[in-house]
Formats: structure tokens, sequence, C-alpha cells
């Protein structure tokens, strides 16, 4: 698990670094578990292989769904960072002030206690990056990649006002910047997921090797990428087989939805999409779920229940 990666670092590492370990593995995880909110009814579901951030089993992937795991991760540690900077919950970092009594626009100025976000990326970017030993293409997509999950924090964040003035007249107002919900970043990093960029790379210039050539190769194909823009290199399979070595579970035995209130358009296709196209078809089970009802306190002291 790239938590364990983590640890493993954080015990090599200077030891500095122990004053954030439990905001890192916090962030991490949170990251996956936004992972598997985005991706709950699709064939690549975010399975646990996914946290596989560096090599698994000599295979390193760097597939659509691989940007996303590391963009959201990265994220994931860089938000965490910030909001326990802001809470005071680290000696060394506070609010960012560096703005404040600074006229921002129109009826308003800098103040009160904006989320240090340079903090947050500052150190997120000492642990995550650090993960990544590689030194060839696929290094240089993970490390861009998680500088895009970086990015999303700032690009999502939200400004906060106070009024100010005679009888609330609101006259002025003090503004700080505050970390949106971390559900908005997750939706914000999806849409870059759906919009990814294939980075076609020059293979003659590439089989040779770690020379000049082949540095020249990538740094050209780099040079044509926004630095806000997920990036892959291979196509990715379907995900509707299973494939142990790879970590892939397959869709067969997963849910799906048919019917239900407030589905969007990705949910009510989810049966066909994981099932169907998949070679499978859909089975319907019913269940009978009792429930306590009407339950009354009696004095001294029972509870009776309907079901």
């Amino acid at each position: 698990l790239c938590f364990r990666s983590v640890n493993n670092f954080l015990m090599t590492g200077p030891k500095a670094y122990l004053t954030y370990s439990s905001s890192v593995a916090a962030g991490a995880h949170s990251g996956m578990e936004e992972c598997k909110f985005q991706f709950g009814w699709e064939r690549w579901n975010c399975p646990e292989s996914a946290l596989q951030l560096s090599t698994h089993n000599r295979l390193r992937s760097a597939t659509r769904e691989t940007s996303f795991v590391h963009a959201i991760s990265s994220a994931g540690v860089m938000y965490t960072l910030t909001r326990n900077c802001s809470m005071g919950d680290f000696e060394s970092c506070g609010c960012d002030d560096s703005r404040n009594g600074r006229v921002g626009g129109r009826g308003w100025v800098w103040g009160g206690c904006s989320d240090n976000v340079e903090f947050g990326e500052r150190i997120s970017k000492l642990f995550v990056d650090a993960l990544e030993t590689g030194h060839d293409t696929r290094a240089l997509i993970n490390l861009h990649n998680n500088e895009v999950g970086r990015l999303a924090v700032k690009a999502t964040m939200k400004r906060a006002c106070k009024c100010h003035g005679v009888s609330g007249s609101c006259s002025i107002q003090t503004c700080w910047l505050q970390l949106a919900e971390f559900r908005e970043i997750g939706n914000y990093l999806k849409i870059k997921y759906d919009q990814a960029h294939k980075l076609e790379m020059d293979k003659r210039r590439m089989r040779a090797g770690n020379s000049a050539d082949s540095r020249g190769a990538t740094a050209e194909t780099f040079h044509h990428v926004h630095a806000a823009e997920l990036v892959f290199l291979e196509d990715s399979p379907d995900y509707c087989t299973r494939n142990a070595s790879l970590g892939h579970h397959g869709t067969e035995g997963r849910e799906c939805l048919q019917t239900g209130k407030n589905l969007s358009q990705w949910e009510k296709r989810s049966c066909r999409r994981l099932c169907t196209e998949c070679g499978l078809r859909v089975e319907e089970r019913r269940t009978e779920v009792v429930d306590s009802c009407n339950c009354k306190f009696h004095w001294c002291c029972t509870v009776p229940c309907g079901q």
C-alpha cells in the first residue's frame, strides 16, 4: 500500500517529518476514499491494488486510472496538511495572513485567517514526490500528476467574507481564502480524468535508453502539456475480466443500479456498463430487512418497540 511506502519514508527520513506523519497518512487515506466514491459505478472502482503508487511486481502502469490515483492522493495529503496547519495543530505554521490589509477588490480587503495552502503544498511535495524513485518517463508522468492534484486544491479554494459598516450596511468586507469541501476537489479531478491527455512518445528516440536523445524526446513531449492537465502513457484494459497479477478484480459480482430516486444517467447505465457490456447478466436479489420502529420509553426503564 502507498501508506506503507509513506510510513517507511517517514521512519527513515528527517525527524522533523514525523510531526506531519499522521496528517500525511490521513490525507492519503481520504484521497483514496474519494477515489472509491468517484469510481463507485465504473468497471475500475479504485481497488486496493490502486494504492500501489510505485513499482508493483516490477510492472509500473501509467494509465488514465493511475494518473487519477496520483492526483487525488497528492491532493488529499496537501488538503489535510493545510487544514491541520490552519487549525493550529502544528507549532511551525498557522493561518496565511501575508496579504492582510491589502485591497483585494472593490469594497473588500484581505483579512481574517486564510488557509495556508503554501505550507500544505510545500510539505506534501516533500512527502509524496519522494515516493517516486524512478528516473524514466513514467516517473515524470507520476510527478506531473502529483502536481495536478496540488493545483486542484488551489483552484477550488473559495473566498469567504465578513461584512463591516454602520448598522450592518456592509460598506466594506474583510475576505479570506478557505479550502473547498474535498468532494469538490474530487469532482474537479474526475473531470480532469475524463479529459486526460495521452502522451505520444517518439518510440525510435525512446529506444535510445538514457541517452540525451531519449531525454530530449521526453522533454519535447512534456513541453506541450498544460500544468493542470492529467497525462497518461498507456491505454487502459477494459477491466471487465479478472487479472490477479495486475490486481484487477473484474466486474463479476459487482452491484449495479437500475431503478431508484434521483439517479444520474451515469448511475442508470451502471448495469449495462458493468454487466451486459462485459458479457455478464444482471441478477436481481431481493432481501427482507427487519427494523425496529415506534419505540417508546417507559418509566423506568424499558424501551419496547414494534418491528
